[in-house]
């Protein structure tokens, strides 16, 4: 049995480590067993936040289903779908689950960067298709 107040000297818990991994089955066995889907580490990066990095789709459905916050922001203002854009090359399913789960596309982090505007700064993969249209005063 894993300790859930266990932490690393970045403060992550295995639930961090879990999401980090892909390891859904993990997951689920954490959270049965108590463990915080909502954890920040401390950076501010929630288990969410992970998920969304590794582009792994099943865990952001545990995660959202156990009552993770799909617009949590760490430090610098990044909420996971900012994290899904930046790590997408081009994959969409994280992106578009954060989505259908209510995440905001125009929630700017400390720089004024939201996961719009980033999507239509990456060059190298058509991430902003995976975006809905944005209006006119959309950063």
């Amino acid at each position: 049995m894993v300790d859930m107040t266990d932490r690393d000297r970045l403060g992550r818990a295995a639930v961090h480590s879990a999401a980090s991994r892909g390891d859904v089955e993990g997951l689920r066995g954490l959270l049965a067993e108590g463990a915080d889907p909502g954890a920040a580490d401390a950076g501010g990066w929630t288990p969410l936040h992970f998920a969304a990095q590794a582009k792994v789709p099943a865990v952001v459905e545990v995660l959202l289903a156990a009552g993770a916050a799909v617009d949590a922001v760490d430090r610098h203002g990044i909420t996971p779908l900012w994290r899904a854009v930046f790590c997408s090359r081009g994959e969409g399913g994280t992106i578009r689950l954060l989505l259908e789960a209510g995440a905001d596309p125009d929630r700017d982090n400390v720089h004024g960067v939201s996961p719009r505007t980033l999507a239509g700064l990456i060059a190298n993969y058509d991430v902003a298709v995976h975006l809905p249209a944005g209006d006119e005063t959309s950063s």
